[in-house]
């Protein structure tokens, strides 16, 4: 069982998709919006942050550099954002993201890249 963690500043979206975690057997986290996104990374270990891009204050570029001089290579971070796919995987390559995923991907889209991405990690983890 893998720790995700999901900054987005849509709460009742970032609820959602905690809860979709959860019954795919993670344990989740939500962090609303990106002021204080670094408390949950600094008390506790997470697999994979499921970032949003667009946020008031400090969008998730800004984030996942302090991920980045935070948790270098501890934690994948996946960009997620309503943004449109092309845009989205510049964004991602651009800013060093593990992957991408556009909030209006299938459930399945969504189940099978984020699994990926936990899978990848703890892998990782284990090997060290």
């Amino acid at each position: 069982m893998g720790k995700v963690l999901v900054i987005d500043d849509d709460l009742d979206f970032g609820e959602l998709t905690r809860r979709r975690l959860e019954r795919m057997g993670f344990v989740a986290k939500l962090h609303g919006g990106s002021r204080g996104a670094m408390d949950p990374l600094l008390r506790d270990h997470f697999d994979l942050v499921i970032l949003d891009v667009n946020m008031p204050g400090l969008a998730g570029p800004d984030v996942i550099k302090m991920i980045r001089t935070l948790r270098n290579g501890e934690v994948k971070v996946m960009f997620y954002s309503s943004s449109d796919s092309h845009e989205l995987r510049r964004i991602s390559e651009q800013h060093g993201a593990d992957g991408y995923l556009t909030k209006g991907a299938t459930p399945q889209e969504f189940e099978h890249r984020v699994r990926d991405l936990v899978r990848v990690a703890t892998s990782q983890s284990k090997a060290r």
